[in-house]
């Protein structure tokens, strides 16, 4: 019996001494040039028009690392009670000045957790978006960073899974992407049954090693197949309808289908500069 107790308590020394530490480092960008409150960026999209950001957010979740023989090892994020909780992240590319006035002074750039797995890694693997049974509550009494109401539309849409703001040139009043799932059934408080779009793209970057490089999140890529000056219908810019046409080029970049059209590889996260 005594063998039993020393084995038992041997087993959970054995996997801390193999848990890893990781940071995934994040740039948001437009065309390779750093993203900034109020900064204008040039050649955006098919007709090279000029885009002022105002906001620029994202969550991810299902975070994993890849490792050389190709396993899939998930990440548990360490909850800081602001940026992380319950391995769901809000990504900040935005500080609450030059026009961001719907932002905060805060900023976060890096996922941070532990692995299961000595390393090395070769990739990391990501969902866009909040899962569902988080998705669709209260955003006004949920814990950071689901608590963000900006980030959010109703108990029955749930959360913005990203959202981009800014003015264009032939847009001037103002351009906006804001993801998020539709089509959800629901009594309009948090009693959701499912969404015909769920809208939470899957993303592998390869080739990632988080202690030398990071993921750049372009804007410039995103849109580079967007018409961004002019709008199709509804409010400008792409707001996930299922019939909201600026939305066809931006979902196929996410690796979203739309409409008729399947989904296509993801322009947005791909491989940035050693760190």
């Amino acid at each position: 019996m005594r063998r039993h107790w020393i084995l038992l308590a041997v087993l959970p020394l054995l996997a801390c001494q193999n848990a890893t530490d990781v940071e995934i480092a994040f740039a948001g960008v437009v065309g390779g040039e750093p993203a900034a409150c109020g900064s204008t960026y040039g050649e955006v999209g098919t007709t090279s028009s000029d885009l002022e950001l105002s906001d620029f957010r994202l969550y991810v979740h299902e975070v994993r690392v890849i490792t050389a023989d190709g396993d899939d090892i998930p990440v548990v994020l360490e909850e800081d009670g602001v940026w992380q909780q319950a391995n769901v992240a809000l990504l900040d590319f935005e500080d609450g000045s030059g026009g961001c006035e719907s932002g905060t002074p805060g900023m976060n750039t890096t996922l941070r957790g532990r692995v299961d797995h000595p390393g090395p890694f070769v990739g990391v693997a990501f969902r866009l978006g909040v899962p569902f049974d988080l998705n669709h509550q209260d955003a006004s009494t949920a814990r950071a960073p689901l608590n963000v109401v900006s980030m959010f539309w109703n108990w029955n849409g749930g959360y913005k899974f990203m959202r981009v703001d800014g003015r264009t040139t032939g847009q001037p009043g103002g351009w906006r992407l804001h993801l998020g799932s539709t089509g959800c059934e629901g009594d309009g408080r948090g009693d959701v049954s499912g969404c015909t779009s769920e809208n939470r793209p899957q993303v592998t970057v390869d080739g990632f090693d988080p202690t030398r490089r990071t993921i750049e999140v372009d804007l410039g890529r995103l849109l580079a197949t967007s018409d961004v000056d002019t709008d199709l219908g509804g409010q400008p810019g792409c707001i996930s309808g299922i019939d909201d046409m600026d939305c066809g080029p931006i979902f196929q970049a996410l690796g979203l289908p739309f409409m008729d059209t399947p989904a296509g590889h993801q322009q947005l996260f791909h491989l940035g500069p050693e760190r």
